[in-house]
């Protein structure tokens, strides 16, 4: 994720901190609705999550095959790896 973030790594992972607390704190909550609940959260969650990543995937999937597009706040790729040696 912080390769995506070229501009703001620190909000990235403070993002990244704070979903998966709302996670935890959401699950447990739902978690106590009754004896099943854990079985049926557990898959909802597991669903959202799958959902989202197969939209992240076809998001990606559309913007790399845009030839020539620019992302504000990107960092040319010559720029990024010129001080890497």
């Amino acid at each position: 994720m912080l390769d995506q973030a070229h501009g703001a790594p620190t909000l990235a992972s403070a993002v990244n901190i704070g979903a998966f607390n709302l996670g935890n704190a959401l699950s447990a909550w739902l978690g106590g609705l009754g004896y099943t609940a854990p079985n049926w959260v557990g898959a909802a969650l597991a669903a959202a999550a799958l959902l989202l990543a197969f939209l992240s995937a076809a998001l990606e999937r559309r913007d790399s095959s845009a030839p020539g597009r620019v992302v504000a706040g990107a960092v040319p790729a010559e720029r990024r790896t010129a001080g890497r040696r």
